[in-house]
């Protein structure tokens, strides 16, 4: 803003200096088209630095953290909550479109979003993320939905091997199941799109990191004909947001990365769960 203001005073002066070898009519327009320019140039410069402090953010309906009311597009979150202030701390602010995960990584991987929520940190997105955080951790289990009645069918990661298996695309789950080639999976976008293709018969389990999104895209159904099956894998889940490498803020990491690990210790992320009542959420 301040360059604009010296580059108007600059184009002001140019012009005065050749009104006194140019009629009345003439010099008349001259200083309206200097301030007609002048303006176009503040204007310019104004929007660019507003712009140019606009983070690009994705959010999903990821039930109990990110809550999304696709009718409203109303977006409800303690995370985009902690993202919104800690980027105010570096002079930014956020801006959210609602994506499919799916979509979200493939952004990140392209540089058409700048962060996303709930990135889980692997080697294979450490090429194209970097990871602000962890601002918290979370201990759960990662479970297998079965049909109601059907408990027994998995016991041990082994049987796995007999059933089809529903993933969710661009998730991580645990490294044994991530990378390995024998099992049968079969892919799905989001949580509801996996439900219905669990009611459908589509494959005979599915594995579960959400278990209350999950259960809200049942809920949403009217289907209830579920359980899980025996068989669990303990994980323990760092809380990062995925910044992409070819972001074109990636300068501030470092500052972004040190206002969010500063309100982490201070206690004002547990603060701001338990604000959502949602206290457990995060260790």
């Amino acid at each position: 803003m301040l360059n604009a203001t010296y580059k108007f005073a600059g184009i002001s002066m140019y012009f005065k200096s050749i009104l006194v070898s140019l009629p009345s009519v003439y010099a008349i327009l001259c200083v309206l088209g200097c301030g007609f320019f002048a303006g176009i140039i503040v204007a310019a410069e104004v929007q660019s630095a507003t712009f140019s402090n606009v983070l690009r953010a994705d959010f999903r309906h990821r039930p109990p953290e990110m809550v999304l009311d696709e009718r409203t597009n109303t977006m409800m979150s303690p995370l985009k909550d902690i993202l919104e202030e800690a980027a105010a701390k570096v002079g930014y602010r956020v801006e959210w479109s609602a994506r499919p995960f799916a979509r979200s990584i493939h952004e990140l991987r392209v540089g058409t979003v700048d962060i996303v929520p709930r990135t889980i940190r692997d080697e294979e997105r450490e090429a194209f993320v970097r990871f602000l955080g962890p601002i918290g951790t979370q201990t759960r289990d990662i479970l297998f939905l079965v049909k109601a009645g059907e408990e027994g069918r998995i016991k041990s990661y082994e049987d796995l091997y007999q059933l089809t298996v529903g993933v969710k695309r661009g998730t991580v789950y645990f490294e044994r199941f991530n990378t390995d080639p024998a099992l049968r999976k079969i892919e799905s976008t989001d949580d509801e799109n996996m439900a219905r293709m669990f009611i459908m018969g589509r494959f005979d389990t599915m594995v579960v990191l959400d278990r209350a999104a999950i259960e809200n895209a049942f809920k949403q159904l009217g289907y209830d004909r579920f359980s899980y099956a025996d068989y669990r894998q303990s994980n323990r889940i760092e809380h990062y947001f995925g910044m992409s490498r070819n972001s074109t803020h990636a300068a501030i990491f470092d500052e972004l990365n040190r206002a969010l690990l500063d309100m982490a210790a201070s206690g004002r992320v547990k603060q701001i769960y338990q604000a959502y009542g949602l206290a457990a959420e995060v260790e």
